[in-house]
């Protein structure tokens, strides 16, 4: 009897393991003039001679129907949206920070893009586009120029779209039939 709690344990982290989505650090290619990266990210996107702050702009790139709920071109909160920087100043190259979204944005949307504009100039990309994991509520980034050209940090921008995912029944009815014999387990050893 032993044997099987322990083959029932394992496959229960195992399952709860396997339906977590694992956030990275995403960085952008291509990179050998400018780059970027932000993590609790999924994928990135980037462009030259554009600067994506309208819904319909992100709506090329990811599909759907797209709010912006942030604006930022310096340090603090605008709508869901934070950032502060650690490292640089705004209007300069080779900076990073930290991003936050307001606890309720995922109760508001079901998926979420993250833009970066590093103005006009001598280097590309200009801008850098990521989808964040479902569920991300903060992170950092980082932006470097690398050829030394110029394109210092012009803005960053939230945008939202979707509805909300939430546990669907039978889920929630998986995780009771789980923890209901985990304590039917627990109890048998006990009085055993």
């Amino acid at each position: 009897m032993r044997k099987l709690w322990k083959s029932t344990l394992v496959m229960i982290v195992l399952s709860c393991w396997a339906s977590v989505a694992v956030a990275t650090p995403v960085t952008c290619l291509p990179m050998n003039e400018r780059v970027a990266t932000l993590d609790s990210a999924v994928q990135c996107k980037t462009g030259n001679d554009e600067n994506i702050n309208t819904p319909t702009e992100v709506s090329s790139l990811f599909g759907g129907s797209w709010v912006k709920e942030g604006e930022l071109t310096g340090n603090g909160t605008n709508d869901l949206f934070s950032v502060v920087l650690t490292t640089g100043s705004w209007g300069q190259s080779n900076v990073a920070g930290t991003w936050t979204l307001d606890d309720s944005f995922w109760s508001i949307y079901g998926l979420a893009v993250i833009t970066m504009h590093v103005g006009h100039g001598n280097g590309n990309p200009d801008y850098f586009a990521w989808s964040l994991s479902q569920g991300a509520t903060s992170g950092t980034f980082e932006y470097r120029d690398l050829d030394g050209r110029g394109g210092g940090l012009s803005n960053l921008f939230l945008f939202g779209s979707g509805t909300p995912k939430v546990v669907s029944e039978s889920g929630m009815n998986a995780l009771l039939a789980i923890g209901l014999l985990a304590m039917f387990f627990v109890r048998r050893r006990v009085s055993v």
